[in-house]
């Protein structure tokens, strides 16, 4: 899957707590200081069907990527997600040094 680099509107990552992967992407989102909106699937049944619904599996962590051009994607797998965000961070840095 190949993901737009462009500035996103809204990131939402969606986790459970004892989930060790999405412990580690958490963990990235905090070292990188990103702003995600945390969407436990746990605690919340509303994020549990949204999650369902919008990126067609339960499976977790999720980071659910709204795009500046409204379009949304669904990414899996936290080394993708990492790699992602990190690219994003990347190219946001880029921007504003040319700013």
């Amino acid at each position: 899957m190949t993901l737009s680099l462009t500035p996103s509107k809204n990131l939402a990552l969606y986790h459970y707590d004892s989930c060790p992967f999405c412990a580690k992407t958490r963990r990235v989102i905090d070292e990188l200081g990103l702003q995600v909106e945390l969407k436990n699937i746990q605690h919340n049944h509303k994020h549990h069907i949204d999650l369902k619904n919008g990126g067609h599996k339960t499976q977790v962590p999720c980071l659910r990527v709204e795009q500046a051009t409204g379009d949304t994607q669904w990414l899996y797998e936290s080394d993708e997600i990492i790699n992602f965000l990190a690219q994003q961070q990347n190219e946001l840095f880029h921007l504003a040094l040319t700013a």
